[in-house]
């Protein structure tokens, strides 16, 4: 009987240590960074929050190359997101609720009471605005 030889994957704390998703179906842990490689498309991870400075709630942030998940496995999270006109709209994410952020809309995170939050997003081409400068968000 032939059998193949591979490589044992490393073990690791999966709380603040991001895995990145190729383009080809391969995955590799790259600790706390988040800078992909080209041809890793996806960055995953779950990520202890504390507070807005944990999510970088000052800074708008949005994704053209793709929708991006964020699931509250523990605690309180609301989710701002920027419409075309200006308008911003809050969705409260409790402990065990998810929801997708659509491609291209600008959103930020508050941290309303601390946890854990899991997060896939486009790995690339990721655009950020200061919140306290929203004429930079006109598109």
């Amino acid at each position: 009987m032939k059998t193949e030889s591979f490589t044992v994957p490393p073990v690791f704390d999966w709380l603040d240590h991001f895995v990145a998703l190729g383009d080809d179906g391969a995955m590799r842990e790259i600790g706390r960074r988040r800078r992909l490689s080209p041809g890793e498309g996806w960055l995953v991870g779950v990520k202890a929050v504390d507070s807005d400075a944990d999510v970088h709630g000052d800074v708008w942030e949005r994704h053209p190359a793709g929708e991006e998940m964020l699931c509250v496995l523990e605690g309180r999270v609301v989710l701002t997101l920027a419409g075309e006109d200006g308008a911003e709209t809050d969705v409260l994410l409790d402990s065990r609720r998810c929801t997708v952020v659509p491609r291209g809309v600008w959103h930020r995170l508050h941290i309303a009471c601390p946890g854990k939050i899991l997060f896939v997003t486009p790995g690339q081409g990721s655009e950020h605005c200061r919140a306290a400068n929203p004429a930079r968000m006109e598109s």
